[in-house]
């Protein structure tokens, strides 16, 4: 199996390595430091150097995604010293104080960050609460064995004649974010009043009609490809290229209402053990980890451009070059993510989904 595709040890304190106890003065802090983050993320034996350098242990626990670990540090259960949350998930994250601000001074490679990453809902009081860690996107994957037709726009998912082999992602708000793109409605409302709810439950229970699967992670999503259990879905750039690479007939398409781009923040949790070796980390993940772990083996953009410019990367090559055509999603606030949730949840209960 991949190096990159290899699930963490689960559980809280899976260990991995055996760093060198004592040898860093942490500030009062152990020697351990202590993350949460996705199974794919930290590959050619970045970690262990990381504690060689700094003789310290890295603990390191399995999430699913950004929903996930919101939810452990909204519950008190989480002594993780650094957290990645999604861009929508920092906001909530700072207004509750689960999070704490970033100290630059120790970061000096967010200079180089792309500008177009740098969100104000990041920032309060002129604090910053996230660094971006890592850049991707969701372009349309096609299967040109299975659909004999040209594939140019999100809205083309709602078509009669795609139906039994569209798929998509089981995630509320990115399904409404979908629908809102293809219809030409507002992207991110900020509150119900400004969604009619009966248009996009009927719009809804129309693509969930024509859904041949639903996936909840990046293996599902390739599975159903690889399979042909769908034809064309939207997916992640690097589950794209892992097919291509394979020989697979999977064509990339930038859908023309815009492309859904996502962006991952390193953050450190309020009343975090060791700060300062969070700090020392995400500046070393910028500076030298982020290429060989991430980057280079999954084709998921690092963003700053001094990794670019050392690795001699095109920026076209990721897309980056035309940063105007990316959507995202937005924060929202909770009681508004409750009505996509329900309003999804209906849809795929009328539609049978």
């Amino acid at each position: 199996m991949n190096a990159s595709r290899r699930a963490f040890l689960s559980g809280a304190g899976a260990t991995l390595g055996t760093g060198i106890a004592g040898c860093l003065e942490l500030g009062g802090g152990s020697d351990t430091l202590r993350i949460i983050d996705w199974g794919y993320v930290y590959n050619d034996g970045v970690i262990e150097e990381f504690e060689n350098r700094h003789g310290v242990t890295v603990e390191r626990q399995s999430a699913q995604g950004s929903a996930e670990t919101l939810s452990q540090l909204r519950a008190g259960r989480a002594d993780y010293d650094i957290a990645p949350l999604g861009n929508y998930a920092v906001k909530p994250a700072m207004d509750e104080e689960l999070i704490q601000p970033i100290d630059l001074d120790q970061v000096p490679s967010y200079e180089d960050i792309f500008d177009f990453l740098k969100k104000d809902y990041f920032e309060s009081d002129g604090q910053v609460y996230g660094v971006p860690r890592s850049f991707g996107q969701t372009p349309l994957a096609v299967n040109t064995d299975i659909v004999d037709r040209e594939i140019t726009a999100l809205a083309d998912l709602w078509d009669d004649d795609l139906s039994g082999v569209a798929g998509g992602r089981d995630d509320a708000r990115l399904q409404v974010l979908y629908r809102n793109a293809a219809t030409g409605t507002e992207l991110n409302p900020s509150s119900e009043a400004d969604i009619d709810i009966e248009a996009l439950r009927a719009d809804l229970i129309d693509r969930l009609n024509n859904t041949a699967g639903l996936w909840g992670n990046g293996g599902e999503s390739e599975q159903l490809l690889r399979t042909e259990t769908v034809g064309v879905q939207p997916v992640w750039n690097y589950v794209i290229q892992a097919m291509k690479d394979d020989g697979l007939p999977v064509e990339r398409v930038f859908p023309e209402e815009g492309t859904k781009a996502w962006f991952i923040q390193h953050t450190i949790r309020a009343g975090a053990e060791n700060p300062e070796l969070a700090h020392t980390f995400i500046e070393e993940w910028q500076s030298e980890m982020g290429y060989r772990s991430l980057m280079e083996p999954n084709n998921i953009a690092v963003p700053n451009e001094r990794v670019f410019e050392e690795q001699n990367i095109d920026r076209t090559v990721l897309g980056l070059d035309t940063p105007d055509q990316f959507i995202y999603e937005e924060p929202k606030p909770p009681e508004l993510i409750e009505t996509y949730s329900r309003t999804w949840s209906e849809a795929k209960t009328e539609s049978g989904g």
